[in-house]
């Protein structure tokens, strides 16, 4: 069996199996959502998601949950922390489908599953990259240091940024 390698990462590197080695890509893409799925199970939600997710249920806000991972892992992650009674959507990566990796096509899968449009929805990230995408694709962004980026790479003029989710829950329960 040829081995194939990538100084790109995972999705490249299944895109790159699904265009020149199908025969292989599907085995792939099983046991790259294999990992994700033991990897997200074992992971531990932000802290104050559970109570976020619960000021948005209680003020009547839809959430959606999108990621680049497989769809499979990410409700198995939902389920496993118990935040799947105020999630009302997920969209995320379904097998060799690679459109997920882009977060504005997938914002605009979610806000199709919620029955919303793009430009009324809030996307909160921690990740620039994927905040700008969402921001491309039309929907209102807001930073978040939970993530990985620093908030000076998160803040620019369209986006404010809140330091936490404790915050963001407080500010949606203000009256």
């Amino acid at each position: 069996m040829p081995i194939t390698l990538s100084v790109f990462g995972i999705h490249q590197t299944l895109a790159y199996l699904a265009e020149r080695e199908p025969d292989h890509a599907a085995e792939a893409a099983a046991l790259v959502s294999g990992l994700e799925l033991d990897a997200t199970i074992t992971a531990k939600p932000a802290r104050s998601l559970d109570r976020l997710l619960a000021a948005c249920a209680a003020t009547d806000r839809k959430v959606a949950v999108i990621s680049d991972l497989s769809e499979h892992a990410v409700l198995a992650a939902i389920r496993t922390h118990t935040l799947d009674t105020h999630i009302n959507a997920v969209a995320a990566r379904q097998g060799l489908d690679l459109s997920a990796v882009d977060a504005g096509n997938t914002a605009e899968r979610a806000t199709y599953l919620l029955g919303v449009p793009l430009a009324s929805c809030l996307a909160v990230s921690g990740s620039v990259g994927r905040l700008r995408r969402v921001q491309r694709a039309g929907a209102i962004g807001l930073g978040c240091e939970c993530g990985r980026d620093p908030r000076k790479h998160l803040a620019d003029p369209q986006s404010p940024v809140v330091s936490n989710l404790t915050v963001l829950t407080q500010a949606l329960l203000a009256p």
